[in-house]
């Protein structure tokens, strides 16, 4: 009896939709040709502590991004900036990656 009330998915439609699941799982793709120091809370870490953090990160001037699962991304940062960056927040777990360029 409800047959009729679904819709036919195009194949348009399916690819749609597996492209915004692999955009859910990966995150950080669109940040990849970026330097980025990626800060997570640790165990037992207020919560506040990111927010120094993001604060500490705009008031150098630096591009961040919140991601959606409480992450805070802190953008162009060279490894020894990271590292006194971390240093500064050590309650906090930190994980640095360099830019990976494309070939193009």
């Amino acid at each position: 009896m409800y047959d009729c009330l679904e819709l036919p998915v195009t194949p348009l439609q399916a690819n749609l939709e597996v492209t915004s699941r692999v955009s859910v799982a990966d995150p950080l793709r669109h940040w990849r040709n970026h330097p980025r120091l990626v800060l997570r809370l640790s165990p037992h870490t207020a919560p506040h502590r990111l927010q120094l953090a993001y604060a500490a990160a705009v008031s150098l001037g630096l591009p961040t991004q919140n991601l959606p699962d409480g992450r805070l991304l802190v953008l162009d940062l060279t490894l020894e900036e990271a590292l006194v960056f971390n240093s500064r927040f050590a309650d906090l777990l930190g994980h640095y990656e360099p830019a990976r360029h494309q070939p193009r």
